[in-house]
């Protein structure tokens, strides 16, 4: 393989790092490199990602708990729901292609573009979790936020940031937190098991875990110590659509 495809995983890793603890979707960035430009087939190219993005996860967590971002005792159900749908969508990843499931939920990408563009103030408000919808609406949304990320992982930061802000109505910067918090919970459970049958390609998946670990580190920072973090966000939100969008529909990356 040739060394200068190591960089580039690197470097991709870096940005997607950054991307995923401000807003979310960097995996896109991650799999793109892995399939398209590297060659790994699709179920290869998710499995080896996983690396990455604990690591990402990782070096991104500090900063959410310092800033008090992060409340294990008022986000314990969402964890809870979160990590028990991701186990299931992880097993089912083995067994099930995840292209028809991607085909389906793209679509879900103009919906919240036109969320984001439209009501601007939900997501720079604080949180609020006396106007957090019903535990019988919250529940089941976070068991399938939960699968979708086991399943698939590309686009699950963007998935979350959407049911969180708009459905629990937290602050975008409390719903990156929590967001970073979920996927390094349930990682770990999908790392053993992609391992166990041989998916993951660990040259480039160690390249890409201190790629997403800088790049984690980065984001958190931006994202918890300036005082434009949640504008910024919002608005990265906005481009992570825009390019997920056209990105799923006319594959210019291809």
């Amino acid at each position: 393989m040739p060394f200068y495809y190591y960089l580039i995983a690197a470097a991709a890793s870096l940005i997607a790092g950054i991307i995923n603890a401000i807003a979310g979707n960097g995996s896109s960035i991650t799999l793109a490199v892995l399939m398209q430009l590297i060659g790994l087939p699709a179920k290869e190219a998710n499995a080896t990602i996983r690396i990455g993005v604990l690591s990402g996860t990782l070096g991104a967590l500090p900063a959410f708990f310092k800033k008090g971002h992060i409340s294990p005792k008022r986000d314990s159900l969402l964890i809870v729901c979160m990590t028990a749908g991701a186990l299931v969508g992880i097993f089912t990843a083995l067994k099930i292609d995840n292209d028809s499931f991607k085909e389906l939920f793209k679509y879900l990408f103009i919906v919240m573009l036109l969320l984001a563009l439209v009501d601007t103030k939900s997501w720079l408000k604080k949180t609020d979790e006396q106007k957090r919808l019903s535990a019988f609406v919250i529940v089941p949304l976070y068991l399938l936020l939960g699968f979708y990320g086991g399943f698939v992982q590309m686009g699950i930061g963007v998935f979350f940031l959407f049911v969180t802000v708009l459905g629990a109505r937290y602050n975008i910067i409390d719903a990156a937190g929590l967001k970073t918090l979920c996927i390094f919970l349930y990682t770990p459970a999908a790392i053993l098991i992609f391992a166990f049958n041989g998916l993951i390609h660990w040259d480039f998946a160690l390249v890409m875990a201190a790629g997403e670990l800088f790049g984690g580190m980065i984001g958190a920072k931006i994202a918890t110590e300036k005082p434009y973090a949640a504008v910024f966000a919002h608005r990265l939100l906005i481009v992570v659509l825009l390019l997920a969008i056209l990105n799923a529909f006319f594959n210019p990356f291809a």
